[in-house]
């Protein structure tokens, strides 16, 4: 489930500081026009289009989604899952991981150092949604020894930007 979003080194050291410009504008707006970025960054716009074409083929703009309102799709529920393992080794770590990311409710899933070793971000409908998805399928998944379930309260920051 490795996502590989890391750079080669010589990759992120040769973005000029016009395509950390654009990656800024289209982190910020997604759905603008290459005409519309091409005004803001102060290009034309076949430049503009190319750059933004390498961006893509090197990694640095991964993709392009719409946000959805998770209510409107009965998703209102955040459920933080840590689990343990029963074994560490790489084969262990590789089938939990493969089956974790089949889980359509699995937003996010994270290797960690700490008490647990894996943390999943979950949306779901309501508890009673999750409880059923806990007992049919997170404590199904391969490897499975300890699960702890942290229920969101409120979410305090969910826009994801990065700063560069």
């Amino acid at each position: 489930m490795n996502l590989g979003y890391c750079f080669m080194d010589e990759q992120a050291e040769n973005l000029t500081p016009l395509e950390l410009k654009i990656m800024r504008c289209l982190q910020e707006n997604g759905r603008l026009s290459n005409a519309e970025l091409a005004k803001l960054v102060g290009i034309s716009t076949s430049s503009c289009w190319n750059h933004t074409q390498r961006l893509f083929k090197i990694g640095a703009i991964l993709d392009v989604r719409a946000r959805i309102n998770p209510g409107m799709v009965q998703r209102e529920t955040i459920v933080l899952v840590g689990v343990v393992l029963d074994r560490s080794t790489p084969d262990s770590f590789q089938a939990f991981e493969q089956a974790a990311g089949d889980l359509e409710n699995v937003l996010e899933c994270y290797l960690v150092a700490g008490e647990v070793d894996y943390f999943l971000k979950i949306r779901v409908k309501d508890l009673a949604a999750f409880n059923r998805f806990h007992s049919e399928k997170i404590i199904a998944l391969p490897g499975v020894r300890q699960v702890r379930t942290f229920f969101v309260l409120n979410e305090v920051k969910t826009d994801g930007m990065l700063a560069f």
